[in-house]
């Protein structure tokens, strides 16, 4: 689509520390992540609202009046959303790219559904000059996936490393000296199954092991000054994760997860998964340098020479979040 007249990028996430803890109260450290989804919106004088995907599954012509009875766990459900039916065009030509978030054909596990509602939103919301609410934005991913804290909508759109908590995003910038290997276990997962789980197993109390992630979640903030003290408080906080995974049994630790925090423990680096957990992607974090180039290496020698099915994979921190351009015009980011 050459002649696109809004384009939105926004970027993944992934969670250091406190999941579910943070739908608990806690507050949640969440990093943005250059695996930018892209969405491409062009208004048409005939054709319908056509929608094209790289990544997921969504392409489809609909008529303006099947998207204003589309399902809010459907792109064009978000679509709806965003758009009043009013001021919405008859034809609407939507792309959007959400293969940055995927490897072979598998979820990373990165947060691309919040990051492709928030493109996707702040697209279509430039084409009448406006940009939406973070407080919207959560509301709508919430629909999209079938519930969540909003912690990845926040760091598609803010960007940078935030602490998220109660629908609140204020910058959170991790300590110099800090090494980080993200790796991935080679499998999606399904957040909205593990969501579900968590609540059937929650129920209306906050058992022993939720309290104890929470406070661990809490204590990761008191460390934010110095590397290697960081880097003990997020071993500390896997450890609490670890345990409350066995007490909900939730699957959080695969067994991809868990034979690759065996090589951080003989590494010397603090390893956990990032998010709902399962078997896609984690991160180790290190004050040495040195110790995380060999966890690397271990990590490539076992798991793509020995074929254990995991690996090492780039996951720069991205500074922005959702930025918009017009056609003719450079990148502007959304306010926070």
């Amino acid at each position: 689509m050459d002649d696109w007249q809004v384009e939105a990028s926004a970027p993944g996430k992934v969670v250091l520390t406190g999941e579910y803890a943070v739908l608990a109260g806690a507050p949640a450290l969440v990093a943005a992540v250059e695996r930018r989804v892209v969405c491409r919106v062009a208004v048409r004088r005939q054709g319908g609202w056509r929608f094209q995907s790289k990544g997921f599954a969504a392409k489809e012509t609909l008529a303006k009046a099947e998207v204003y009875g589309a399902r809010p766990n459907t792109v064009a459900g978000v679509a709806r959303q965003v758009l009043p039916e009013a001021e919405a065009p008859a034809h609407v030509e939507i792309a959007i790219d959400s293969s940055a978030c995927y490897r072979r054909g598998q979820k990373l596990g990165v947060g691309s559904s919040a990051a492709t509602v928030t493109a996707l939103a702040a697209a279509l919301r430039a084409l009448r000059g406006e940009t939406p609410a973070l407080s919207e934005l959560i509301d709508i991913h919430a629909a999209f996936q079938g519930g969540g804290s909003g912690l990845d909508v926040a760091a598609a759109f803010t960007g940078g490393v935030i602490r998220y908590q109660n629908r609140h995003a204020v910058p959170a910038p991790l300590p110099e000296g800090l090494a980080k290997q993200a790796v991935f276990c080679g499998e999606g997962t399904s957040t909205a199954e593990r969501l579900a789980a968590f609540n059937a197993w929650r129920g209306d109390d906050t058992p022993a092991a939720l309290r104890r992630l929470v406070d661990a979640a809490k204590a990761v903030f008191e460390r934010l000054d110095e590397a290697g003290g960081f880097a003990n408080a997020y071993d500390d906080y896997a450890d609490a994760l670890a345990d409350f995974d066995q007490a909900a049994k939730l699957g959080i630790f695969g067994p991809r997860h868990q034979r690759i925090r065996e090589l951080a423990v003989r590494t010397g680096v603090s390893y956990k998964p990032c998010g709902a957990g399962g078997n896609d992607i984690g991160l180790a974090l290190s004050a040495d340098a040195g110790a995380m180039a060999d966890f690397k290496d271990r990590v490539h020698s076992v798991g793509v020479s020995a074929g254990e099915g995991f690996e090492p994979v780039d996951l720069a921190f991205a500074r922005n979040g959702v930025e918009v351009r017009q056609r003719g015009m450079a990148p502007r980011p959304s306010p926070s």
